[in-house]
């Protein structure tokens, strides 16, 4: 988790093992008895960041009502995440960029696969109870869903506090439901 937030404030160009031993209170060496080196650090961020993404679809869909207050509620979420300054959001860009090894590029592909499928599945879900149109693509409708997240982070990134997340999310959720709710 340290290493996560390192990488948020730091980038993985700007991550090392040093500051990441000196941020949880250890000596380098120690850090070493339990991962090879920093790539193997940086595979393990990955982890962390897959567990997070995924929790947050999973809590959505077991604590909404139906699949599009699921959708809504993860969403919110997102944006939560992104206001305080979590390290989640911005370890995709820091992850994938052009310094990312081909391996870490890959995984974070497949994470993000990954979240497109259960975000897709909702869409499902919604589908077959009758909430969301049945003549959309349901994968179409997960990586939309994904596309007003995506610049969220890259503006808040760019701007800082200056960026409202909240009015983009109700805005941008409201402008999604109508799309694709059957109502």
């Amino acid at each position: 988790r340290a290493a996560v937030d390192l990488l948020a404030e730091r980038g993985s160009e700007g991550f090392n093992i040093a500051e990441l031993a000196e941020s949880v209170g250890l000596v380098p060496s120690a850090i070493y008895r339990h991962f090879e080196g920093r790539e193997d650090v940086l595979d393990a961020a990955l982890d962390v960041f897959r567990d997070r993404v995924y929790g947050l679809v999973e809590a959505a869909r077991n604590e909404a009502g139906d699949p599009l207050a699921a959708l809504e509620l993860l969403l919110t979420r997102h944006a939560k995440l992104i206001e305080s300054g979590g390290a989640v959001p911005h370890m995709m860009a820091a992850m994938s960029g052009p310094d990312g090894q081909a391996a870490r590029r890959a995984k974070m592909g497949s994470i993000l696969r990954g979240y497109l499928a259960k975000v897709e599945a909702l869409v499902r879900d919604g589908q077959e109870s009758g909430q969301i149109r049945s003549d959309i693509d349901s994968n179409t409708a997960a990586l939309l869903f994904a596309g007003m997240i995506q610049p969220a982070v890259l503006l808040r990134h760019a701007e800082g506090e200056q960026f409202d997340i909240a009015a983009h999310v109700a805005r941008v959720w409201e402008l999604f439901r109508r799309a694709v709710a059957d109502d």
